[in-house]
């Protein structure tokens, strides 16, 4: 009975699945809607629309800062024999990387060709008379068009396709990544679809970066979004890595940049953060293991790992190795803190007229650096010269008055802004330890004011 019942019983049928329309979600234009396509391409066997969305992927990955390799493949795997297909793969190709998505030798990759405006406009002609569909030869266009050796004919070019194609979010966005008058377009596609994370990326990075109003607390907010929807790509964590850093947040700036390092080991600036937030955090024998990782992968930040491992080796006194890596460091490059540091070197060494010249060039460079003000008085004073060491220390002073002035106003004006509270009261504590440290300072300078006016004033009448 038990084997009849089991008999009787119905197989279980899986209900059909919807098919999806390629073309659709094309049109949608969303990273997973261009995945679903090519998923829906490929099982169907349209081996020219499975080409197409691959080369879209393949661009759209390296606007994001994700591993476009993977979809350039499956494109040149897919490549159709007629002619005219192969400038798409060119173009992909040849499309830079966003600048934060990895290791700076792949951004280097085809300089030359990108330097040949000639070649872009020949691929913008193959791509009027291109085999592929209007709107993937659109996207294409622009990919090409808003390059920075065709700015002039960036602004008519995107005219053109949201004439043509106005409404499309896929060409909406590729629009908005252009710039220019055609900013807002970023917005449309984001508010188009739900799942138009896409758009996050850029406009965080335009909120952060906005020479006019930067907003910082909505450049996290969309960031956020982005790193939610892509965690792969390192250009994401890298963004909100550098705006702890600029507040001070070491050790948040610090977990960002590991976790852009863990996307991509040799990322050589999110090397550079790391060694810096380390540096602040005092974790010295760390700040120089990857100092040293940063000279051993060749970086185009070798002046800044020289710097930054002579900076630790200083605080571990190890003067002399510290004064080697310093002095190279000086070959590659020029800035104040290497000369304040250098000049630290030099006065730990008692090489005095040396000291001088450092610090005197740290304050040439950058007359706000009031620290080399006010160690070039303290080496003026071992050195007796008492009227070039009193114009020192009251440089110093004023220095030290101005930085406490600036940030007081700062920490008002972040108190009065309606932004993220938790990122304003981080910003005010990071300026509050600033004034701490300054206030002392101006402190010790006019102490040494008051001492040198007392020692070269002389004999009063009696």
């Amino acid at each position: 009975m038990l084997t009849a019942a089991c008999a009787a019983r119905p197989p279980v049928v899986a209900p059909p699945q919807p098919s999806i329309d390629v073309e659709a979600q094309i049109r949608r234009g969303c990273y997973r809607c261009l995945e679903s396509a090519f998923e829906a391409a490929s099982t169907s066997r349209a081996n020219e629309r499975a080409f197409e969305v691959a080369v879209l992927l393949a661009a759209r990955s390296k606007e994001l800062g994700l591993p476009h390799a993977p979809w350039l493949e499956r494109a040149l795997a897919l490549l159709p024999p007629d002619a005219g297909w192969g400038v798409y793969v060119d173009i992909v190709t040849a499309q830079p990387i966003d600048p934060l998505s990895g290791d700076r030798d792949v951004l280097r990759e085809d300089q030359e060709r990108r330097r040949r405006p000639e070649a872009l406009e020949a691929w913008r002609e193959s791509l009027r008379t291109g085999p592929g569909s209007a709107m993937v030869n659109a996207y294409l266009d622009l990919v090409v068009a808003c390059r920075p050796q065709l700015f002039q004919v960036r602004e008519d070019a995107v005219a053109a396709v949201l004439t043509q194609f106005g409404g499309v979010p896929l060409l909406q966005y590729r629009a908005g990544l252009c710039g220019g008058n055609a900013a807002g377009q970023l917005a449309l596609a984001r508010d188009s679809d739900p799942e138009f994370d896409d758009t996050e990326l850029e406009l965080g990075r335009r909120a952060l970066q906005d020479r006019v109003r930067p907003d910082v607390a909505a450049g996290l907010d969309h960031l956020r979004t982005a790193r939610a929807a892509f965690p792969e790509s390192p250009a994401i964590p890298m963004l909100i890595a550098d705006v702890r850093q600029n507040n001070e947040e070491w050790t948040e700036a610090l977990a960002e940049y590991e976790a852009a390092l863990l996307l991509v080991p040799t990322h050589q600036a999110a090397l550079l953060g790391r060694t810096i937030s380390l540096s602040n955090l005092d974790r010295h024998d760390e700040a120089l293991t990857s100092a040293s990782t940063l000279l051993e992968l060749g970086s185009p930040f070798i002046g800044e790992a020289r710097y930054w491992r002579a900076w630790n080796l200083y605080r571990l006194d190890r003067v002399a190795a510290a004064r080697a890596d310093a002095d190279l460091a000086k070959t590659l490059m020029a800035n104040p803190p290497l000369f304040v540091l250098s000049g630290l070197i030099e006065w730990r060494e008692q090489r005095m007229e040396s000291a001088d010249r450092e610090f005197q060039r740290a304050i040439e460079m950058d007359f706000g650096q009031c620290d080399a003000a006010f160690y070039l008085g303290s080496v003026r004073v071992e050195r007796r010269l008492l009227p070039e060491s009193l114009s020192a220390f009251l440089h110093a002073l004023q220095c030290f008055e101005l930085s406490v002035v600036t940030r007081r106003a700062a920490i008002e004006k972040l108190s009065a802004t309606p932004e993220d509270a938790a990122l304003n009261a981080r910003q005010i504590a990071s300026h509050q330890r600033a004034i701490v440290v300054a206030e002392k300072r101006r402190g010790e300078a006019a102490q040494n004011v008051a001492a040198i006016r007392q020692a070269t004033a002389g004999p009063g009448p009696r």
